[in-house]
């Protein structure tokens, strides 16, 4: 130890060696007033004597007090020093604390129990615009908003009772602008363990604050978004568990995102309808999760067993390095563009349907008028015919009655190629007041000629007994014939004999007055059911598929209905309605 250990400028000096050296000076001092007090007060010999020869007790009483005062000075010295240096580390500890205190980035405040301020850090003045008068001193909830002095008051209490305590307060700065604060309170212990003082330290949030409302925002506008396109969009891991689903789609299945999230996709409501789109799915999850997009188009099935075709994609999100992090699932409802699609294949094929009509048409007024001549005389030689017959007696049986039938299908051959030039040239029927039941027994008679020698049997049973219709007769006539005719054919397709054709009229409960044709043939193909009134579908083998379309056409252009059904047991069913006259 040497005197150049002093401490640093401005602090107490440091204790020298001189406190020895006075000890040892003390020491010599009190030998030197002994051998006074024995030399001239006592008697005991001259001062030379007691210098140089001293009794042996006092010799050593007198060395013992001068060690004694020098080890006294010894331990003088050590105890000042220690002291000093204790003085010089709690100056050094506050000095660094100091600068710890007003360096902190944050606000430092340090308050007494009732909220008044102690002291302040120096961010407190360069941020808020306040002086150190104007803030020491002052209760720390004269800073505050009034919502943060009300949190103030509420975390207070707690504050003193755990020791520890932090809020979001609005501190309001010499200027009136607000900052964001996240305001951290700990209390501190006095040497009784008491929580005399309270540290505050204040972080700016303002800034974390913003971001968070941006990403808010953002999460909302996302979410309105999300949940109010028209398309179905949803979330998936590379795994294919679902992880969210858009309200659109949620809602074409009826349930909500607790009821699906964290489901395979494939197990959730919209696909297990099908076997067949889960493995699709599956595929497509596969696929998606290695980076490929992946579209297709299925059939799905939504609340209340409603269909819908929708344009379905697996889209993935890559990260930075190409690997697949999400999935997107997205898809789109085709049904009204795949019906309008649809719709406009059958439009084509009804106007490529009109065309062959029209060409037909044509065809058919050419070979009307052609065949109107030699119709016309083959009328006059039936009619000849027969008058020259009657006057014959010994004709065999039934020649009459051949000839007039023959007569009489001329005239109804006229009256068809005259309807039919009448139809094509004008674009119309004619129509007349008809009982239908009439009308049917006409058609039948003239069929059952054709089966005389056959054993299928036509049996009629009326109902709509006189109730009229307005129609053309010989369009109507037609379709019966038409109708009938198909119950036959199919009759002799089976090969079976006993075949049984039945027509019955009625009125239905809605006015209607309804002509069934019903027979016990080889009924209808499945392959052409739902095709049947279509032009060019037949399953003869010559038939061209115009009958039952052509049929159709008439009925409904009286305001009426054509349609078939599948006997139950064996054959098939055609039903016609029209409007009763009146």
């Amino acid at each position: 130890m040497t005197d150049t250990d002093v401490p640093a400028p401005g602090s107490a000096p440091a204790p020298r060696y001189t406190l020895i050296w006075v000890a040892v000076l003390i020491g010599l001092g009190f030998v030197l007033a002994d051998i006074l007090v024995d030399a001239m007060l006592l008697n005991e010999g001259t001062v030379r004597d007691q210098l140089l020869h001293p009794a042996q007790s006092e010799l050593w009483m007198r060395l013992g007090f001068i060690v004694l005062s020098t080890c006294f000075g010894i331990y003088a010295y050590n105890v000042l020093r220690r002291e000093h240096s204790a003085s010089i580390r709690a100056q050094e500890a506050e000095q660094r604390l100091g600068v710890l205190f007003d360096s902190a980035a944050e606000f430092i405040f340090l308050i007494d129990t009732e909220g008044t301020i102690l002291r302040a850090n120096r961010c407190v003045f360069r941020t808020s615009g306040y002086s150190r008068d104007e803030v020491v001193g002052w209760n720390i909830k004269d800073f505050f908003t009034e919502d943060s002095r009300y949190k103030c008051d509420c975390n207070f209490p707690g504050l003193r009772e755990r020791g520890y305590n932090r809020a979001d307060i609005e501190f309001i700065r010499k200027d009136g602008s607000i900052i964001n604060m996240e305001c951290s309170a700990s209390a501190v212990p006095d040497e009784h363990g008491a929580f005399s003082t309270f540290l505050i330290i204040q972080r700016d949030v303002t800034e974390r604050l913003q971001v968070a409302r941006r990403l808010e925002e953002s999460e909302r506008r996302f979410r309105a978004i999300f949940n109010s396109t028209y398309q179905f969009i949803g979330l998936l891991d590379p795994g294919g568990k679902l992880l969210e689903a858009n309200q659109t789609a949620l809602d074409f299945i009826g349930c909500s995102n607790a009821d699906v999230v964290g489901k395979p996709f494939w197990d959730t409501p919209w696909w297990v309808h099908s076997p067949q789109l889960q493995n699709r799915l599956r595929e497509g999850v596969a696929e998606a999760a290695h980076g490929k997009l992946v579209r297709f188009e299925a059939e799905h099935i939504g609340k209340g067993g409603t269909a819908a075709i929708i344009d379905f994609s697996l889209k993935p999100v890559l990260n930075e390095s190409g690997g697949t992090v999400l999935i997107i699932p997205e898809g789109r409802d085709i049904t009204e563009r795949k019906n309008a699609e649809a719709m406009a294949h059958r439009m084509q094929q009804e106007s490529a349907h009109v065309m062959r009509l029209s060409t037909m048409g044509e065809m058919a007024s050419g070979m009307a008028h052609e065949l109107n001549q030699p119709l016309t005389a083959l009328v006059s030689y039936c009619g000849t015919a027969l008058k020259l017959a009657r006057d014959i007696p010994s004709l065999p049986e039934g020649y009459l009655d051949i000839l007039e039938r023959a007569s009489g299908q001329a005239h109804r051959a006229g009256d068809v190629i005259h309807h039919l030039r009448e139809f094509v040239s004008k674009g119309s029927n004619h129509k007349v007041r008809v009982v239908l039941d009439d009308l049917v027994q006409g058609v039948i008679d003239f069929i059952s000629w054709e089966l005389r020698d056959s054993d299928i049997q036509i049996t009629f049973l009326p109902g709509a007994l006189a109730h009229e219709v307005h129609v053309d007769k010989v369009q109507i006539e037609q379709v019966l014939i038409n109708l009938i005719r198909n119950s036959i054919e199919a009759i002799r397709q089976t090969g079976n004999s006993g075949g049984q054709v039945k027509i019955a009229t009625n009125k239905t409960a809605d006015g209607l007055i309804e002509v069934t044709v019903a027979d016990n043939g080889a009924g209808i193909d499945p392959a052409v059911a739902d095709s049947l009134f279509e032009p060019y579908q037949t399953s003869k083998e010559n038939g061209m598929g115009m009958g039952l379309s052509i049929s159709r056409s008439i009925i409904e252009a009286h305001d009426g209905k054509l349609w078939a059904d599948q006997q139950r047991q064996q054959g098939a069913l055609f039903c016609m309605q029209l409007p009763e006259y009146g």
